[in-house]
């Protein structure tokens, strides 16, 4: 069947009405909700049908699908958490870790609702709390992190609160039951899952480029997930999560919405950040870094595309945010204002989390703009630092739409 364009979408709809099953909804920008069914998702959009009418409808352009169907609440139910590195959160009742492997089993959801399978690698694996489903467990555990080192950690709950071995955790063993533990001072260990009752945490290394988050899946089990791709399979949906994990859903039963708004942005342009900068001739002044706009005070402008936010940042000037620590991603779309015709060969962006360059670039005044998806998850202090052999008018790039997001 043909395809409308996104424009005709109210037009399309005005006449669909609710299904005689439980309906998806579609909710574009303006908040308008339309009733149907939905047939595809891929990475620029998903396509959606009602009453009779197949419209693609880009990514950009959705805030919600609500598959009609509704996290199960069971009162009082005892559960483990497992947090990924892209801050995807499964409820599990139980956990193995077979080699270099995470095997959560997540808590069971509606009668007749068949559970989802994971395919976790280590890697993927940011903490596992144990009792997370008690206020007081979360609040330890939350005070313990703010203060953890660099080193993987085994943790033990006692009477007067959380206690860790810091080490590194090799991998599982072959029942899934215990772990090889590699202390500080070298020393190996085969430490059983049981015994880390507080629960385990990883010292990941960061990815210094993360897969662009799509929108983030909730489920009828109350896990949610931070997905780079969502894919339709059968009578199902399989998703890949933006930390590497796979979970494939038998039935869209077990899927209660796709979340294309995905939660709390901060622009650093509404940020005030601590500014290294040459001095400014006073015969000859020029800005060091401008907010949402460029050197000439118009909007700024990258390949013919206009963006209401972002940073115009001259050469030899370093910006540091102070963002907190309740980031996961910085994004920006990075190149040089098309205002610019005089600028050098190449102008540099190095791009530093809490002192650790997390991504280092050049960009010569033709090329194409580059979108950045770095990894800043825990990051307190995010620098940004422009350079050019030649610091003179000209040399400077433009972060268009630069963000830290939740």
């Amino acid at each position: 069947m043909r395809l409308q364009k996104p424009a005709l979408l109210a037009a399309a709809f005005v006449a669909a009405s609710v299904a005689t099953s439980p309906a998806d909804e579609l909710t574009t920008a303006g908040n308008k909700k339309t009733p149907g069914k939905l047939v595809a998702v891929d990475a620029k959009g998903v396509t959606f049908s009602a009453n009779g009418t197949e419209v693609k409808v880009p990514a950009k352009d959705v805030l919600a699908v609500d598959l009609g169907n509704k996290v199960v609440s069971t009162p009082g139910a005892k559960y483990d958490e497992v947090e990924l590195t892209d801050g995807s959160a499964v409820r599990c009742a139980r956990v193995l870790i077979k080699g270099k492997t995470f095997d959560p089993t997540p808590l069971p959801g509606p009668a007749g609702v068949v559970t989802p399978t994971f395919e976790v690698p280590l890697t993927a694996v940011f903490s596992l709390l144990r009792g997370a489903d008690e206020a007081r467990s979360r609040d330890e555990w939350k005070k313990m992190l703010a203060g953890r080192g660099k080193r993987d950690l085994y943790v033990i709950r006692q009477a007067d609160g959380l206690n860790f071995l810091p080490g590194t955790l090799i991998e599982g063993n072959e029942a899934g039951d215990a772990v090889v533990f590699e202390r500080e001072d070298g020393q190996r260990s085969n430490l059983r899952l049981s015994r880390a009752s507080g629960g385990l945490v990883f010292n990941q290394p960061p990815q210094a480029v993360l897969p662009p988050t799509l929108c983030k899946v909730v489920d009828v089990f109350g896990n949610t997930l931070f997905a780079q791709s969502v894919e339709l399979a059968g009578a199902g949906m399989k998703v890949k999560t933006v930390a590497g994990a796979t979970v494939t859903y038998p039935s869209l039963q077990g899927v209660a919405k796709l979340d294309y708004a995905q939660g709390n942005i901060t622009y650093l342009s509404d940020l005030e950040p601590e500014v290294t900068a040459p001095e400014s001739d006073p015969l000859e002044p020029r800005y060091t870094w401008r907010r949402d706009k460029n050197q000439l005070s118009e909007p700024l402008r990258l390949d013919g595309a206009t963006f209401a936010k972002g940073l115009w940042v001259y050469a030899d000037t370093t910006l540091t945010f102070p963002i907190g620590d309740d980031f996961r991603e910085f994004k920006a779309v990075v190149g040089t204002d098309e205002s610019i015709t005089n600028g050098s060969t190449q102008v540099r962006l190095t791009v530093e989390a809490d002192g650790r360059v997390v991504y280092a670039g050049t960009f010569k005044r033709t090329d194409k703009p580059k979108a950045l998806n770095l990894d800043v998850k825990g990051v307190k202090q995010l620098k940004l630092t422009v350079e050019a052999d030649v610091p003179y008018n000209g040399n400077q790039l433009v972060l268009a739409e630069a963000r830290v997001q939740k």
